[in-house]
């Protein structure tokens, strides 16, 4: 199994009226999102299921990666992940098949809270639209990498 686990792209904070559910990407978030897609493009991946949060911000952040990954079987929007905690993150990974290829796209600190619970190092960042590649192998989840937008620009 592998897992994408994606936090959100930068938002806007230009409409204070908006609730922080409805924060739309800004300019930067956008770009970050174009940039990550074409290097998760790379993988060729086929998701079985991807999970997304039903922010705006993180739809939005879905939408721009749709555009570069095409092979989705399917895509959940689902409520809990909004803010979820590191253990709603990790309840739903682990209801996920063993065998495929997901992404779960959602918000700090709970993606930050479960990578380093994951990895073992409280002083590990998740930048906005960063994304940690994960592996279960043998029954052991693994992060194999963690990829920043400021890492592939610096490329």
């Amino acid at each position: 199994m592998n897992i994408v686990l994606t936090r959100h792209a930068k938002s806007s904070w230009d409409n204070l009226h908006l609730t922080d559910h409805d924060r739309p990407l800004n300019r930067r978030g956008r770009e970050d999102a174009k940039l990550i897609a074409k290097y998760l493009a790379t993988y060729e991946y086929t998701y079985k299921t991807i999970l997304c949060s039903t922010s705006k911000r993180t739809s939005e952040t879905l939408e721009i990666f749709l555009n570069y990954i095409h092979k989705v079987d399917q895509i959940n929007y689902l409520s809990n992940l909004y803010h979820a905690s590191a253990e709603t993150i990790r309840k739903e990974i682990t209801a996920l098949d063993t065998d495929g290829t997901y992404m779960l796209l959602g918000h700090n600190p709970g993606i930050e809270d479960f990578l380093r619970n994951l990895h073992k190092d409280n002083s590990l960042k998740v930048p906005t639209c960063s994304i940690a590649l994960l592996s279960n192998q043998n029954n052991s989840l693994r992060l194999k990498k963690l990829i920043t937008p400021k890492e592939l620009k610096s490329q």
